[in-house]
């Protein structure tokens, strides 16, 4: 256990200082296609979702060789807790801007840790032997990867996917 919470304590830490810089890939690379593949494309709340996502399933990929293996189902486990901390994201998000009636930089940043650190916790207190495979957990992480690629490029016109700035998905 002593182990988990370390990997998870370096797994936050990764997650939030590659999260950070993710935000400007897609305008450091010169808005590329391929970069949208991981990156926010707008200031939508569902494009920075890949801020959680991304990062934390890069450092799953890297833990799993040193204490994925000791369980079966890490895959699946990681897949749960990440998919809890992108939707801790969209609860806090809108249950917050709703309240207020407008978003205020500062929370939204918060949340993007908070949304970290609900992965990580439900990832210790979840990570033990059980049924499911590891491909179960990798089937969720592909499909996911899967609505990210087709909601950047094919945006349905809701406010989940609504920049600010009025537009939807990839602008070039």
């Amino acid at each position: 256990m002593a182990g988990i919470k370390k990997f998870e304590t370096v797994s936050f830490f990764f997650a939030s200082i590659v999260g950070t810089l993710m935000h400007f890939v897609f305008g450091w690379t010169n808005k590329s296609p391929v970069t949208a593949l991981i990156a926010p494309v707008n200031e939508s709340v569902f494009e920075h979702l890949k801020l959680t996502f991304f990062p934390l399933l890069i450092f799953a990929v890297f833990e799993y060789f040193f204490i994925g293996k000791i369980n079966s189902g890490f895959f699946y486990i990681k897949a749960k807790s990440i998919l809890l901390g992108i939707l801790s994201v969209v609860l806090l998000y809108y249950t917050y801007s709703g309240i207020i009636g407008q978003n205020y930089m500062i929370a939204d940043v918060l949340i993007f840790y908070i949304s970290i650190l609900i992965s990580t916790l439900y990832f210790i207190k979840n990570y033990k032997p059980n049924k499911c495979s590891n491909i179960s957990g990798i089937v969720i992480f592909i499909l996911v990867w899967i609505i990210f690629i087709i909601f950047t490029f094919k945006t349905p016109h809701i406010n989940l996917f609504l920049d600010p700035r009025g537009y939807y998905g990839i602008k070039s």
